[in-house]
């Protein structure tokens, strides 16, 4: 009898006697598997990326991604009820495990699972070993919070349509708030309302806000539906996005103010021209495109962006 062999008799045994939970333990002696998702709270139809480690705490090699099916992952609501599932993300290439190595992947479980209602989710990963004769380990479960977000303001504007010489499209660009994992973030959706079509094209958290009642925020469309938004997201630091109609975020840049310089707003020139006036520019951690060199300055853990 192999040493796999002898873990599978131990595995039954165990779960004779004590159920099926402990035999997840002894799986994890095999193959740690853990999911990360970076985060507890995610809006509504914002996108779920998971971060899957995998360490091979064996002293044999495992063969990951030569099956089709090498991971498969799980969602279940509350009592365990499994979440419709409209397919499975994308593997990737061969991985060879060595013994006690550790490898990470990217997997993102929105376009294949339905998380359409608020509520608690629950995230599984099941690896299967081809060279271990098919053996399947179970990771461990982590969970997530689907939320509502609050409308602050909504804009439309019609955009060029993506087939040629069809009438434009109509965006909708829709500014919320939301607690996430105990701080206030602005975020971004944009749609269409074309119907039967309905389409979210982009869920994007842009940034902490201060807490206000009335939130002094700078929300403009321009002529080519690029959305500018200005917002205040710490003491004396403000943000600047520019999104595109797709949702994709075109950059983010940090201002802050100071008693020379001014506060900083956003303003429009006499060509329709959107940008910042007053304060000064601060080369952040979580500008967009990212600066060659981290800055110093307002450590990011501040301004507290999720999965950016």
């Amino acid at each position: 009898m192999n040493l796999l062999e002898v873990r599978r008799f131990i595995r039954i045994i165990l779960m004779a006697c004590v159920g099926l939970p402990c035999a997840f333990s002894v799986e994890a002696q095999l193959l740690d598997i853990r999911l990360k998702t970076g985060r507890n709270n995610f809006l509504l139809q914002e996108r779920v990326i998971v971060n899957v480690t995998i360490q091979n705490k064996t002293d044999q090699l495992a063969v990951l991604a030569n099956d089709k099916n090498w991971i498969q992952f799980s969602v279940s609501r509350a009592r365990g009820v499994p979440v419709a599932k409209e397919g499975q993300p994308p593997e990737g290439e061969v991985y060879l495990l060595k013994a006690g190595e550790t490898i990470e992947r990217e997997f993102q479980l929105d376009p294949y699972f339905d998380f359409s209602e608020p509520g608690e989710y629950s995230l599984r990963a099941v690896v299967s070993i081809p060279n271990w004769d098919g053996e399947k380990i179970v990771s461990w479960p982590t969970r997530i919070q689907i939320t509502r977000g609050h409308d602050i303001a909504i804009l439309e504007r019609g955009v060029s349509s993506s087939a040629g010489g069809a009438a434009p499209e109509v965006r909708r660009y829709t500014l919320q708030k939301a607690h996430v994992d105990g701080k206030l973030f602005l975020y971004i959706r944009v749609a269409d309302n074309n119907t039967p079509s309905f389409r979210v094209y982009s869920v994007l958290p842009l940034g902490t806000m201060v807490q206000s009642p009335r939130p002094e925020i700078g929300f403009e469309i321009d002529a080519a539906g690029i959305a500018h938004v200005f917002f205040q997201c710490h003491a004396r630091h403000y943000l600047y996005c520019t999104l595109n109609p797709d949702g994709k975020l075109v950059a983010r840049q940090m201002f802050i103010s100071d008693s020379i310089a001014g506060t900083p707003s956003m303003t429009r020139d006499a060509r329709g021209r959107y940008g910042v006036q007053g304060g000064q520019r601060k080369m952040s951690a979580w500008d967009h495109p990212a600066p060659r060199r981290r800055p110093r300055g307002l450590p990011a853990k501040e301004l507290g962006l999720p999965n950016p």
